[in-house]
């Protein structure tokens, strides 16, 4: 099992406060470390471009299926 970030986006986000919920991507951890950070893993996954990342923290791992991985040993 891979593990994975989670990544909140939304296309009509462009920067600054965002009060509404965003969807989710998960990125793989490998993707980010082959391509030396998370918006060009994002990018790469989603074809979007990362300005509308909102947030995603790189302490929190998951499946790719968006389950949390409470043992991040994987």
């Amino acid at each position: 099992m891979e593990p994975h970030i989670q990544v909140e986006y939304d296309k009509d986000f462009w920067g600054g406060d965002y009060s509404k919920v965003g969807t989710f991507s998960y990125v793989k951890v490998s993707e980010i470390e082959r391509l030396g950070s998370v918006e060009a893993a994002f990018r790469s996954k989603t074809g979007s471009d990362p300005v509308h990342i909102i947030h995603y923290s790189e302490d929190d791992l998951y499946d790719a299926n968006g389950n949390r991985l409470e043992d991040a040993q994987c």
